[in-house]
C-alpha cells in the first residue's frame, strides 16, 4: 500500500480517478445538483467530455438508465469509503452489481514494453463503461480505490479524491468541511 499521494497518484489528481469523478459528479439538468443525468443529452455530454466522440455514436434510451445505475453504484460504494454507507446490505448490492456488469462491459489487457494496462473490449456506450470499470481497476491496483469518496455534506455530496495523508478527508472542499464545523459548533452551543 502506498504511504503517500504522490506515491499513488504522481501529478495529482490521476487520470483514472478524474474519469470516474467526471461520471459520478455529472449534474441533473433540472436541479444543478449532483446526480443522474437522466437523459440522453446529458450522457452524450458526458460521453463528449470523457473523449467518446465516435463517429456514429448513439445514445438510446437503455445507456441513460444504464449510466444511472452505474453512478448510483459508484455513489453507494464511495459512501462507504467515506464511512456514511447506508448499509451493509447497499454496498453488498453495489458490489455485486459491479461484479455483474463486469460481464457485460468487458476489458482486455493491453500489453506493451511500459507495462500492462485494462482497456474496454466495446466501443461507443458500452466502451465508456468499460473505461470506468478499467479505471477503477487501474486505481484498486495503485492504492486509489479507496480514496474515492463522497463528501459527507448533507447538501453537497459531489465525489471527490481524499489527498490526505492518512485517507481520513470526508469533504469535497474545505468550505464544506467549515460549514460542518460551523453546524457542529452552533449545535454543541445550543444543546449544552
Amino acid at each position: 500500500m502506498a504511504s503517500s499521494v504522490a506515491e499513488i497518484c504522481p501529478t495529482g489528481l490521476c487520470e483514472s480517478s478524474d474519469l470516474i469523478l467526471s461520471f459520478v459528479n455529472t449534474r441533473n439538468a433540472d436541479t444543478g445538483q449532483p446526480g443522474p443525468s437522466g437523459n440522453r443529452a446529458g450522457l452524450a455530454e458526458w460521453l463528449a467530455r470523457a473523449g467518446r466522440t465516435e463517429r456514429d455514436l448513439v445514445v438510446t434510451n437503455a445507456d441513460t438508465v444504464a449510466a444511472d445505475e452505474l453512478r448510483s453504484t459508484f455513489v453507494t460504494i464511495f459512501r462507504a469509503h467515506a464511512g456514511c454507507a447506508d448499509s451493509d446490505t447497499s454496498v453488498s448490492e453495489a458490489e455485486a452489481y459491479l461484479h455483474r456488469i463486469a460481464e457485460r462491459y468487458p476489458l482486455i489487457a493491453k500489453i506493451s514494453t511500459d507495462g500492462c494496462t485494462l482497456v474496454p473490449a466495446q466501443t461507443g456506450v458500452p466502451g465508456a463503461f468499460g473505461s470506468l470499470l478499467a479505471a477503477a481497476a487501474d486505481l484498486a491496483a495503485r492504492g486509489g480505490w479507496s480514496r474515492l469518496k463522497v463528501c459527507k455534506h448533507p447538501t453537497c455530496h459531489t465525489g471527490f479524491f481524499d489527498k490526505t495523508r492518512n485517507s481520513s478527508g470526508l469533504y469535497c472542499s474545505t468550505a464544506c468541511g467549515s460549514q460542518m464545523s460551523m453546524r457542529a459548533y452552533r449545535s454543541r452551543l445550543k444543546n449544552g
